[in-house]
């Protein structure tokens, strides 16, 4: 079958500004280090990540870094599946609009393994549109779970409107524990929000879910490359400013967040003051994507989104100042790759923000 990538809401950043920012793996080397690291970086190992952190500005994230790695998804326009081809010579990166020299490559298996996580709010009876359609059809994302590389894990978080949030299962290799997990995180409860001061709980809630992932993210070594698929219909919003100080937060690990809704979900309109469909945000400014699916499609939606990170490129690049400053990254083709591919999309972040400081990395 067909997977349909949802595409509810193709003029929001028409409509309001919203500060697009990254956060990329960053690596701060010490003087005494720096050959070593950079030595590592050459042979192509993972590398050590040190703790990012918030500035004034509680809505951006400065990284102090001596080497960036951008992750790049390159998806043939016309089949949908990822190009698998291209090579360190095939692509231009860009800072600030100049030129730079990509000083690692890695593609495929050589990139960092994952840290895939299912992610459900929790079934609150009489509430459609969110992750109740999920409810008793868990095992029908089982057999995607196959498509994990031996190096990968997978674990399975919720969080409700009544302010309870957990990490369900941490990270591992079974492959049948996060069904079991799922399907316990999923059972209805008497709890049922919709009012002002529910949703203001719910969306608190969420943002302290996703900064319970990045610390298990940095706690763990060789750091992983977090990513979230949100089982969830989108039905839900968050305050602008809150949303993108949370963006950030995900994006100092790299992390990538794909989205799942059953085709029958009730869609979201409007919501006055609050940026809606939020993971619908959260996957475009990551490089990931949103799915609508039917049951029969939940597995292979979950393969889609495997081969394609199975399938992504990193580019890391040292860079030109440490300023403190927004920087602008853009990717793109050389005309020659271009001819070979000629309907072809990257997605990847599009910012970030070189420091000297490194105050300590904190979680609001």
């Amino acid at each position: 079958m067909t997977l349909l990538v949802s595409e509810f809401l193709p003029s929001w950043d028409d409509q309001m500004t919203i500060r697009e920012k990254t956060g990329f793996v960053r690596q701060k080397v010490t003087r005494g280090l720096t050959s070593i690291c950079l030595l590592v970086a050459l042979m192509s190992f993972p590398a050590v990540c040190q703790r990012t952190a918030a500035s004034n500005d509680p809505a951006t994230i400065r990284v102090q870094s001596s080497l960036v790695l951008v992750d790049v998804i390159g998806q043939d326009l016309k089949s949908g599946l990822p190009i698998r081809n291209f090579t360190k010579r095939d692509f231009h990166l860009f800072d600030n609009h100049r030129e730079i020299q990509i000083s690692t490559f890695d593609a495929g298996v050589d990139t960092r393994p994952i840290t895939l996580w299912l992610v459900v709010i929790c079934n609150e009876a009489g509430i459609v549109g969110a992750s109740a359609e999920f409810a008793g059809r868990e095992p029908l994302l089982r057999s995607g779970l196959d498509h994990l590389g031996k190096q990968d894990a997978v674990g399975v978080a919720h969080w409700c409107d009544n302010g309870e949030t957990q990490l369900d299962l941490l990270p591992t290799e079974d492959r049948d524990k996060p069904i079991t997990a799922l399907t316990e995180t999923l059972k209805p409860i008497s709890f049922q929000g919709g009012s002002d001061a529910t949703d203001e709980v719910g969306e608190a809630t969420f943002r302290k879910m996703i900064r319970l992932i990045i610390r298990d993210a940095y706690q763990r070594n060789p750091r992983p490359l977090p990513v979230i698929v949100f089982l969830h219909g989108d039905h839900t919003g968050q305050p602008r400013h809150e949303l993108d100080a949370l963006v950030d937060d995900f994006l100092e690990t790299s992390g990538i967040a794909f989205g799942m809704r059953d085709e029958q979900s009730a869609v979201l309109y409007f919501l006055i003051g609050e940026q809606a469909k939020i993971l619908h945000y959260m996957a475009k400014h990551t490089g990931g994507q949103y799915f609508s699916a039917s049951s029969p499609q939940y597995a292979s939606t979950l393969e889609t989104v495997l081969l394609q990170l199975h399938s992504r490129y990193q580019l890391g690049f040292v860079p030109p100042a440490i300023d403190g400053k927004r920087h602008e990254l853009r990717v793109e083709l050389t005309q020659e790759a271009k001819q070979r591919h000629k309907r072809v999309r990257l997605r990847f972040r599009s910012q970030y923000i070189p420091v000297h400081e490194e105050p300590e990395w904190t979680h609001r």
